[in-house]
C-alpha cells in the first residue's frame, strides 16, 4: 500500500472513532468492555512516549545501565510502585537523573 493509502486509511480510522463519540445511541452508557478498554488508554499513550524515550539515546537502542534515563526510570518505577505518589515519583526520578547527568 502507498504511503498516500496509509495515510487516507489512518484518517478515516481516526474519524470513525472520534465520530462513535458523537453518534447517538440507543442506551446512555457505553458497554462494560468499551468502558474498561477506556480506562486502559491512558496507561498506554503514556507508556507509548515514556519507553522509547528511556531506551533509545540519540536513535540508538541502548538498554544499558550506562543510560541515565533508563537508570532513573527503573528508579521513578521502583518509587512509584512504593509510594504510590506522583509527585515523589517525579522528583526522585528527576533528581536521578539530573544526578546522574551532572555527575555521571
Amino acid at each position: 500500500m502507498s504511503a498516500w493509502g496509509w495515510i487516507l486509511a489512518l484518517g478515516l480510522g481516526t474519524f470513525a472513532i472520534r465520530a462513535s463519540f458523537l453518534l447517538p445511541r440507543r442506551r446512555g452508557e457505553p458497554s462494560p468492555y468499551v468502558t474498561r478498554v477506556l480506562q486502559l488508554v491512558p496507561a498506554a499513550v503514556l507508556s507509548a512516549l515514556v519507553v522509547p524515550a528511556l531506551f533509545y539515546v540519540d536513535g540508538v537502542f541502548a538498554p544499558t545501565w550506562t543510560n541515565d534515563r533508563l537508570v532513573a526510570g527503573v528508579i521513578a518505577a521502583v518509587v512509584a510502585w512504593r509510594a504510590k505518589n506522583v509527585m515523589v515519583t517525579l522528583i526522585a526520578g528527576m533528581t536521578v537523573l539530573w544526578a546522574l547527568m551532572l555527575f555521571g
